[in-house]
């Protein structure tokens, strides 16, 4: 993401300032912090899952072959037929390879809330 955009002497980049600020706000974030202050807050729920091969393979039958990109968009399996977007497909892919499904509210997708995460008792002073 954080790639430069100048671009070559014969054809030069566009945006280029704009992308250098985009650039610096990136990495002054810290996103190599992420995965650390997830596993201080979530002990024990944090599954780190190499992303290798994770776009190319069907989720469905696990073949990897880089040809059923059709497009950025488009995942179509040429061994089985499976077809889905591609971040999805992706998505799913990294599910499985983290062993486990797990949603932290679940309910209706309509957004309300049904099995939330137990909590810690509530200290009460009194």
């Amino acid at each position: 993401m954080s790639r430069s955009a100048k671009g070559t002497v014969d054809t030069p980049g566009r945006g280029v300032r704009q992308k250098a600020g985009l650039n610096r706000g990136i990495l002054v974030n810290g996103w190599g912090l992420l995965v650390t202050r997830l596993e201080h807050k979530a002990r024990g729920r944090v599954v780190k899952v190499d992303p290798m091969f994770t776009s190319p393979r069907c989720s469905a039958c696990g073949i990897v072959d880089r040809q059923a990109r059709e497009n950025q968009a488009a995942f179509r399996c040429r061994s089985c037929g499976f077809a889905a977007n591609a971040d999805v497909n992706a998505a799913c892919g990294i599910r499985i390879a983290a062993g486990h499904a797990m949603t932290a509210r679940g309910g209706s997708p309509l957004g309300e809330p049904a099995n939330r995460e137990p909590r810690r008792d509530l200290l009460l002073v009194g």
